[in-house]
């Protein structure tokens, strides 16, 4: 039975606290933009544990269905004095939530609101929280909530990872995103993104980094993370997988900016990429040509890949190559393998997983 390869999004945004002002949500007066709709998606969908009170719902297109809290609000006016409520009610709860049931003792590494008027509380991905958790927490919410004005306040549970500190390219990741150096006894290359394979976490890179069996490191060679787990062979593409238990499908743009992974696409000529390396950083292009081209490190020809005229350079190797789509969703192409003659070659996403399942 062959083992496929997943590529799962955690996609989970950080929260909204303190209050927020109209300038910051206000577009020629709309009350809440769309775009905050789309970025708060994930918490009422793929991450949503429990809810509580009228939250918004979305359909399996992250389309709105139902605004929740907003629903009947008319006016930025009366939007602002809800924002006032909810502060007021985060000011309130904060130290009794936190206290009693946050990280590390406890399950919660966030507590707070957001722009949709939904009392939001984030549980680490990593643990697990039960019924009567959740209702305790709840009823803290609740009973101040009315106090505030807030009849059957809305209130999320989300499962969340640990949110990354501001770190480089090359500082130690963990867990492994997509961007970020890794090395082998060859030298330094780029991590690609993270896939599951036979249910097992780990990351997709180069396969000309090593053989199957050789040592892998993340950032350097101080700090082993295991060893290349399954190599293409050059089939259809130049790529590998290693085994690894802390992934994150989340992609190196900067120290700021580590966006999610949201699916896969086919490239096609002419068609406008990025790609983001170790040497080279975050640099864009144009897909000119589909080809069999020769690959020296599994001496043979690697069919059906294809050139970019986006720049790269040594270590890039493994890259991510991604497209972002009209929601600034990150669709994966493919990985970064070599270059030449003002060309970069990846090879594209359905010959790894066909490679490597």
């Amino acid at each position: 039975m062959k083992k496929w390869i997943i590529f799962s999004a955690l996609l989970c945004l950080l929260l909204l606290t303190g209050s927020v002002s109209a300038e910051q949500l206000s577009i020629s007066g709309v009350i809440v933009d769309e775009k905050i709709y789309a970025s708060q998606a994930p918490w009422y969908t793929e991450n949503l544990i429990k809810s509580y009170g009228p939250v918004p719902s979305y359909d399996k297109d992250h389309n709105v269905a139902s605004k929740g809290a907003m629903k009947d609000i008319t006016g930025i006016t009366e939007r602002d004095i809800l924002y006032k409520k909810l502060h007021n009610l985060y000011e309130a709860t904060d130290d009794s939530v936190t206290k009693q049931y946050s990280y590390p003792e406890g399950p919660v590494l966030s507590y707070g609101y957001d722009a949709l008027g939904t009392v939001t509380v984030g549980i680490y991905e990593n643990t697990t929280v039960d019924e009567k958790t959740m209702d305790a927490i709840y009823s803290i919410v609740a009973t101040e909530a009315k106090k505030q004005g807030i009849d059957n306040v809305p209130v999320i549970f989300c499962r969340e990872p640990i949110a990354h500190l501001d770190l480089g390219r090359s500082d130690t990741w963990r867990p492994i995103i997509g961007g970020v150096q890794e090395a082998t006894n060859i030298g330094a290359a780029t991590t690609g993104f993270a896939a599951t394979r036979g249910g097992q976490s780990g990351f997709i890179t180069a396969g000309h980094i090593g053989d199957v069996g050789d040592a892998v490191y993340q950032p350097d060679l101080s700090s082993s993370i295991g060893s290349l787990t399954v190599s293409s062979l050059g089939a259809t593409s130049d790529s590998a997988w290693i085994q690894y238990s802390s992934t994150s499908n989340q992609i190196f743009e900067s120290s700021g900016s580590q966006p999610w992974v949201y699916g896969t696409m086919t490239p096609y000529v002419g068609l406008g990429v990025t790609m983001s390396g170790i040497s080279s950083g975050v640099t864009t292009g144009t897909v000119v040509r589909e080809t069999s081209i020769y690959n020296s490190f599994f001496d043979k020809i690697i069919q059906n890949q294809w050139l970019a005229d986006y720049p790269s350079t040594s270590g890039d190797s493994g890259a991510p190559v991604y497209i972002k789509d009209s929601n600034q969703h990150i669709q994966l192409l493919g990985v970064q393998w070599g270059g030449g003659a003002g060309y970069s070659f990846f090879s594209p996403i359905s010959n790894i997983i066909n490679d490597l399942s």
